[in-house]
């Protein structure tokens, strides 16, 4: 949806601080990068992360119901709803609303100040101490779980003490999927908002030598390392798909398969191996929650949203 607006200065429009309600936003809490905040419509109450750009907004629904990209360019904002097939109907309402609340809000801009400043580079540990991370990955523009894939892979063969800066601009990643993977290696971290992504930097600890036995697969998938040895053994992206439900046929893949699954806002992740059809074993990690095997894809077929779907292979 096209909606003109009155004014080419935007700034006010991008400080969801101070004119969140424009968006329907509340209860709003800065992050290191982007902001967690509740959207209310109607009767009910998403939890949303929204990550705030040069001249756009993307408002994500945590389990990936839905995402809402709204774009500046000039005197014109462009609107774009992406949500699963059964909430569309539902959410066109919102987005026509959002319309409204920009044609309306700009009419007066000029006359409301922002907090919003330049984007400045904060002293961090690395600055401090003149070094450079050991290796730096890029991911901008991925969603989850590709963050967590390739950030466990870089860790699983990186020295001790070695530095890895990771290059996002996908809230959740930020917030829950990064700090869960330096947990897991006992990986100091630390986080630098760049603006229009963030900057993610592993101080690596020390580990065990790299080894994976599948034969004993199910307690490798109830062991946090040995999933991460597992990304590394699954090494190539053979294919990607995009989905709003989770089903037997897209649980399958010829031969030994891994395939890793999440919503747009990253509220769940599973992990399976299957080969040819037949899950061999498979873990739901869903905020404190982790169920394994059959009740992992029993709940699983309970969820829906715009779920990205990776199926990695040896």
């Amino acid at each position: 949806m096209q909606v003109k607006i009155k004014s080419e200065n935007i700034a006010p429009l991008l400080d969801i601080e101070k004119h969140g309600n424009i968006y329907l936003l509340k209860n709003i809490k800065r992050l290191d990068y982007g902001y967690s905040c509740k959207l209310k419509w109607l009767k009910t109450e998403f939890n949303t992360l929204v990550s705030v750009k040069a001249n756009s907004i993307e408002i994500i629904e945590e389990n990936g119901k839905f995402y809402i990209t709204i774009t500046f360019n000039g005197r014109e904002a462009s609107i774009n709803l992406h949500c699963s097939s059964i909430l569309t109907v539902a959410l066109k309402p919102l987005v026509w609303r959002l319309a409204k609340n920009l044609e309306k809000y700009s009419g007066y801009i000029n006359e409301i100040k922002t907090s919003i400043s330049s984007n400045q580079k904060n002293a961090s540990l690395l600055e401090i101490f003149e070094t450079k991370p050991s290796v730096s990955l890029d991911l901008r523009g991925t969603t989850c779980p590709i963050p967590e894939i390739e950030s466990k892979k870089l860790i699983l063969k990186a020295k001790p003490y070695d530095t890895i800066e990771v290059l996002v601009d996908h809230p959740a990643a930020v917030l829950y999927t990064l700090p869960e993977v330096a947990k897991t290696f006992g990986c100091k971290y630390f986080v630098r908002n760049m603006g229009d992504y963030a900057s993610f930097v592993f101080i690596c600890g020390r580990k065990e030598d790299f080894q994976l036995d599948l034969s004993d697969v199910k307690n490798l998938m109830r062991d946090e390392s040995s999933i991460a040895k597992l990304y590394l053994y699954f090494d190539k992206i053979e294919k990607q798909i995009k989905t709003e439900t989770i089903n037997q046929d897209v649980l399958s893949y010829e031969g030994l398969t891994l395939i890793v699954a999440s919503p747009e806002g990253r509220g769940w992740l599973l992990t399976a191996l299957e080969d040819s059809g037949k899950i061999i074993s498979a873990r739901l990690d869903y905020g404190n929650i982790k169920l394994y095997d059959e009740d992992a894809i029993n709940m699983i077929n309970n969820f829906n949203g715009l779920i990205n779907i990776y199926y990695l292979k040896h």
